[in-house]
């Protein structure tokens, strides 16, 4: 999970691909033995989802990831240190981009409260980073969404239909 937080904040500050944010840590968060929608990283899932909607202004979809990010955090320990976050400040961020929304505001790329041992760990692995405060504007992460290549996925929909087809051809009258 730790490479995946650096990594994770990489793309947040540096590129600002929020789509790319919430693949990196989704998966590494169910990779887990046991994990719960209530763990502190699916905050930043769900942190990194109300960027995505806010800077294409999907603001009702902002709001509700925002919403739900702050509860997810709210009853962590300001002292917990796994996300290599200031969560006091993280709490902070997550209301004030709550309260811009509201007041109609723009999206402006948000620097996440990082402890200074994370971004020590990030710079030791991404020396090239750094916080990017201009909105980037590349249609392909703007839209990743709709621009990504979805082949993998339709492929394993259509084998999976293909499965549930041929079990049903199998046992057409189970009891189940």
């Amino acid at each position: 999970m730790h490479q995946a937080l650096i990594s994770f904040y990489y793309h947040f500050h540096h590129q600002q691909h929020y789509f790319l944010c919430h693949d990196i840590l989704e998966e590494a968060w169910k990779a887990q033995p046991h994990y719960s929608k209530n763990d502190a990283v699916v905050s930043l899932i769900l942190f990194a989802t109300a960027c995505y909607h806010y800077r294409r202004d999907n603001r009702v979809g902002a709001d509700k990831s925002f919403s739900k990010a702050l509860k997810v955090i709210e009853p962590f320990d300001e002292q917990d240190d796994r996300l290599g976050l200031d969560l006091r400040s993280y709490k902070k961020v997550i209301q004030e981009e709550r309260t811009r929304l509201e007041q109609g505001e723009s999206f402006e790329p948000i620097q996440l409260p990082l402890k200074t041992k994370m971004e020590d760990e990030i710079i030791h692995v991404y020396p090239e980073y750094q916080f990017s405060a201009e909105v980037i504007t590349n249609p392909y992460i703007l839209h990743h969404h709709t621009e990504r290549d979805r082949t993998e996925v339709v492929r394993a929909r259509q084998r999976a239909l293909q499965e549930r087809q041929q079990a049903r051809v199998k046992r057409p009258y189970s009891n189940k």
